[in-house]
């Protein structure tokens, strides 16, 4: 269930928090109050689009934070937070989306889109995520649903989200994008097969290309390192030369004069003792600089000073460069490039293989999707039956006894059907016909003119909806469209049924339909300091009959409105 909402700074909102109860909440108000606002905002949790005009003036961001008990945590929602790494501790479900207000691009005049915060139990979200897990939490019946109504998608939407076979959908999708991916390499290959002598000549060139070229991982470092010593060799050589004579091979090198430093220092330390521990490193010191003498003389006789040696090198580096530069920046690039050339050329070589492979994979997946979406259709055919039984069993209830309501689900006939009949959702299409009225011809639901009797047919379709499913928050904004009377009366008796197995909330202008609430929210909008805001109010006893006798009288309550609210709460009670 939704447990609370809090909202800021949207529309006419400044600041507000509903604290909602289990079964049946209902919001009423004035027109404009802001009730459908806090129904858009609760929209807004569920991933809908966000729009800048949401943002109050004035305020630079707006944000919406609701908080969902769950009894149940079902195993598909637990495993679609998992893949986001987000846990569900105890049931709860915390989102908070934040919407910064749209700026004006003074250089463009043109308005920036609004950016945005989403966080899931405190870990950063997205908005795919929220519509992904929205059908867990909340379903929202409004006052565009009829526009939806209209799209050739409706029916079949409306029948696989109010019955069970997710199972039998999710396996023809899955059959379906296999049988995609096969069908796009299929295009690939025959696309390379039809320019094979072009594509094949070509990479026979750049495999040429670079065995000519014969490079090696390193072998620019290394080169690079050469013609640095090769360009210096002159003097390299004249340094190494002149400090190995100056070390050991001159008279008077600095070895030969160190022998006598500690032969004086020898006599020193047999008068005086405090330099015998500078004795005891004159082996060391004397072999390090034997070592350095060595070292000079070996490196001195490894220069080389070839002709034309650091020309070669020059060569070789340019000729890698080139390499580098047309095959990806580096030598493991290029020899990348190489092996993709080498592999391109079999795969040419084989392309008629590997398009007979392709297509016995293809009639494969094909085989694979009808199979899933012939089953898909027998469990469609099934559940079409039940579901139109439940809802003219429901539209009955809600007075409309003559009502006819049927599901047609068709597919095509023929064992292999044409391709362009294949959908990621099977290859049923779903019309739902209704009448309400004796002598009246079934027509397609998106045709329904009276707005009284979508609205009850919502209410009787989301009522056997919801009676197998998990349960959760169920939100009818403006449901008593149309309706009044005897029928109002019957539709908060229906809304009462469907909040002992739910939590629903609900925005009413009926007193009718307020009389039937567990929770009985006023919402209002007053100016305050010259501007517009709306406060909401949960009401005890009396200031449900005050807020009832308003619905019944308008402006001036009269005693009679009075006295007939406290009938409808007293007889609710």
């Amino acid at each position: 269930m939704l447990a609370w909402i809090r909202v800021r700074n949207v529309a006419v909102i400044d600041e507000l928090q509903v604290d909602f109860e289990p079964g049946l909440n209902l919001l009423t108000g004035e027109t404009g109050a802001g009730k459908t606002i806090l129904i858009d905002a609760l929209s807004l949790i569920l991933g809908a689009r966000a729009s800048f005009e949401l943002v109050r003036t004035g305020a630079e961001e707006a944000s919406v934070e609701a908080a969902f008990q769950l009894r149940d945590v079902p195993q598909a929602l637990t495993a679609r937070l998992g893949d986001a790494g987000i846990d569900v501790d105890g049931g709860e479900i915390l989102i908070r989306r934040e919407l910064s207000a749209g700026k004006d691009d003074k250089a463009t005049r043109a308005v920036k889109a609004p950016k945005g915060r989403l966080a899931v139990n405190s870990a950063a979200a997205t908005t795919p995520l929220l519509r992904d897990i929205a059908p867990f939490l909340v379903d929202i019946h409004g006052q565009g649903e009829s526009a939806a109504l209209a799209k050739s998608e409706a029916g079949l939407e409306i029948l696989d989200q109010s019955t069970e076979h997710r199972t039998e959908r999710q396996t023809v999708l899955e059959a379906y994008r296999r049988l995609v991916l096969i069908e796009l390499e299929e295009t690939e290959l025959a696309g390379e097969v039809k320019d094979a002598d072009t594509r094949r000549e070509f990479l026979a060139f750049q495999l040429e290309e670079i065995d000519r070229g014969k490079p090696e991982v390193g072998e620019d470092v290394r080169l690079g390192e050469e013609r640095r010593l090769l360009s210096h060799g002159e003097r390299l050589r004249g340094l190494t030369e002149g400090a190995y004579a100056a070390l050991y091979e001159e008279e008077g090198s600095a070895l030969a004069r160190l022998a006598q430093v500690w032969k004086q220092v020898e006599e020193l330390a047999a008068i005086d003792p405090r330099l015998e521990p500078f004795l005891a490193s004159r082996q060391a010191v004397s072999s390090q600089l034997d070592d350095l003498a060595l070292f000079l003389r070996d490196y001195g006789e490894r220069i080389d000073f070839a002709p034309g040696r650091l020309d070669e090198v020059e060569l070789r580096l340019a000729e890698l460069e080139r390499l580098k530069r047309k095959f990806g920046g580096s030598l493991e690039s290029v020899l990348a490039h190489r092996e993709e050339c080498g592999q391109a050329l079999a795969r040419l070589q084989d392309s008629s293989q590997l398009l007979r492979e392709i297509g016995e994979r293809k009639d494969k997946a094909a085989g694979e999707y009808l199979s899933a979406a012939r089953e898909l259709t027998k469990k469609r055919k099934a559940a079409a039956k039940t579901l139109q039984t439940g809802v003219v069993r429901e539209l009955r209830a809600l007075a409309m006894e003559k009502a006819r309501f049927t599901i047609e689900v068709s597919a095509p006939a023929e064992a292999a059907p044409e391709r362009s009949a294949w959908r990621p959702s099977g290859l049923d299409a779903v019309e739902l016909r209704f009448s309400a009225n004796p002598g009246e011809d079934l027509r397609p639901l998106s045709r329904i003119a009276s707005g009284g009797e979508l609205s009850r047919f919502m209410l009787a379709l989301k009522s056997v909806a919801a009676g197998g499913g998990e349960s959760k928050t169920l939100v009818f904004d403006e449901v008593d469209a149309g309706i009044g009377g005897r029928v109002a009366e019957v539709v908060g008796e229906k809304l009462k049924t469907l909040s002992r197995s739910h939590q629903v909330i609900c925005v009413t202008h009926l007193p009718q339909i307020a009389s039937f609430a567990d929770a009985h929210f006023r919402i209002e909008k007053k100016e305050v300091k010259g501007r517009t805001v709306t406060r909401i109010h949960r009401l005890d006893r009396k200031g449900r009959v005050d807020e009832i006798a308003r619905m019944l009288a308008g402006t001036e309550v009269t005693e009679s409105a009075r006295k007939h609210a406290e009938s409808l709460v007293a007889g609710k009670s």
